[in-house]
């Protein structure tokens, strides 16, 4: 296939779906673009040295992973290659960083004062989207039994749902705390993310979780149940079973694993049901 003729999905946008795309990438833009500036001028927002600070790298990942969507959505002759330029800068930059902290000796990198390193698990989620990215570009999202796009996309809203467990709990371990206590999910960068899922969602509508949901007030009833098991139980155990404070996973960890599992198993199945 040519590149230059590869389609895309986000071309086909309804009116709803475009504006609230452009409004939460807008919001995102100016957002991360503030956080790179403070950093710059050397006064981070929220700074703090014992806590969660946003890195400006993570700041410029999204950054970059929004203006190459708002590039694909205005411009329908907007090179290929040059989305797969920026966003492979984004994968490899967050690949290399979470090959760093896992690899460099840690008095090493915590000597970086000056800067915050993202987080291995923000890291993860980032490089779940770019992944997203690059496979809604090369070719429509097919009508198949195995769904890479939705499940690109339901995996990197998995460190979220960890980290929202790391603030109830003040377990450092869900909030990807390393040797740097300022490394780690921060809540300004959990809000971050959590937009830029929305806007991933709303501008691919043919996602099959998207015509699932609409097959029925059953599907939506089913797949509402589904969430609830995978983010709303893990935190209901974790409160009853886990003390707060602790360290390292619990029995909430596994608890959304099944979680996450089940959800994936499910839609899966689903998908080859209606193959067929």
């Amino acid at each position: 296939m040519n590149l230059a003729e590869a389609r895309r999905d986000i071309v086909s946008l309804g009116p709803l779906e475009k504006r609230v795309t452009i409004a939460v990438d807008a919001l995102l833009a100016i957002a991360t673009t503030v956080v790179i500036l403070a950093w710059i001028l050397g006064r981070p927002l929220f700074y703090s040295p014992s806590s969660p600070v946003m890195s400006p790298f993570t700041a410029f990942s999204l950054l970059v992973l929004v203006l190459v969507r708002q590039g694909r959505l205005h411009d329908k002759d907007w090179p290929v290659t040059l989305n797969f330029a920026m966003t492979g800068l984004v994968l490899g930059g967050n690949v290399s960083s979470m090959a760093m902290i896992a690899l460099m000796p840690p008095g090493v990198w915590t000597s970086f004062s000056a800067v915050v390193l993202t987080s291995a698990m923000t890291s993860a989620g980032l490089v779940l989207f770019c992944l997203y990215d690059l496979a809604i570009v090369v070719r429509e999202t097919p009508r198949s039994p195995f769904l890479l796009d939705d499940l690109l996309l339901h995996l990197a809203l998995v460190p979220g749902g960890l980290s929202l467990l790391g603030y109830f709990l003040s377990n450092p371990t869900y909030l990807s705390v390393h040797a740097d206590p300022r490394v780690g999910i921060s809540p300004l960068e959990m809000g971050f993310m959590a937009l830029y899922a929305v806007a991933a969602v709303v501008s691919n509508p043919r996602l099959f979780l998207w015509g699932f949901l609409a097959s029925g007030r059953t599907n939506r009833l089913v797949f509402a149940g589904l969430f609830a098991n995978q983010f709303v139980a893990p935190l209901v155990v974790a409160l009853v079973f886990s003390s707060r404070g602790a360290k390292g996973p619990g029995i909430e960890l596994f608890v959304m694993l099944a979680g996450v599992v089940t959800t994936v198993s499910f839609l899966l199945l689903q998908a080859r049901a209606q193959r067929r």
